[in-house]
């Protein structure tokens, strides 16, 4: 089921967690999708360098597709990439950088564009090439919520997402910071767990991860329905 850019944003937007997928394997890949997807992530995000990704993606915008769950595509770095990707289901394209080509491909194609940037001048740039909302990354390593809290200040019209590795515990600061949303990776599929199989304990993690968002929310309305 396919949606427009604006839809995809709107999602983005509300779920404010996109789940990202980066394993040595496909059959662990595949294992922590069927995690983030069947415990409240709504947006997953595979990234190009996992083993067979184009498969991947295919096959779980089939099965998820249906139950409302967006598959992304992560690390595209040419237009190939992100055609390959939409060609495999995706909706959402990801980059750790900004190219105006991949985001031009994007926007034409109606897929939902999020591009990476780092310092003020190329969060601008990102914005100004046309993408939909700008990956703050390394979110923790460029100052966390602190920075974002900082360059929002003059820069207060670009939709911002804090790009890994961002924790359980630091989501809400981020988003009390300006982002509109947050990347989680290693949070929830924690390496020794990936390793030892531990899907469940992955899929409790998301379920968290997804329960801090939906709180916000119900308290944000019931906020709202006071005033």
């Amino acid at each position: 089921m396919s949606s427009s850019r604006l839809e995809l944003l709107d999602k983005v937007l509300t779920e404010q967690i996109i789940g990202v997928v980066r394993e040595e394997s496909v059959e662990a890949a595949e294992a922590v999708a069927d995690a983030y997807a069947t415990n409240g992530i709504r947006i997953v995000e595979i990234t190009l360098t996992t083993p067979d990704a184009f498969e991947l993606i295919a096959k779980l915008a089939e099965r998820y597709g249906e139950l409302g769950v967006t598959l992304a595509a992560g690390t595209v770095r040419s237009t190939n990439d992100a055609a390959a990707a939409r060609r495999a289901g995706a909706q959402v394209i990801v980059s750790p950088h900004t190219d105006v080509r991949v985001i031009e491909y994007a926007t034409e194609n109606d897929l939902l564009c999020v591009a990476g940037a780092s310092t003020p001048t190329e969060i601008v740039r990102a914005w100004e090439a046309g993408c939909d909302v700008v990956k703050v990354y390394p979110a923790l390593h460029l100052g966390g919520p602190e920075y974002i809290r900082t360059i929002r200040g003059p820069i207060r019209d670009v939709p911002m997402l804090a790009g890994g590795p961002v924790s359980l515990d630091m989501i809400e600061n981020y988003l009390d910071a300006g982002c509109v949303a947050v990347n989680l990776g290693g949070s929830l599929a924690v390496p020794d767990l990936v390793q030892t199989q531990q899907w469940e304990e992955i899929g409790r993690r998301a379920l968290l991860a997804a329960s801090i968002i939906k709180s916000r929310r119900d308290l944000a309305e019931a906020d709202s329905y006071v005033h």
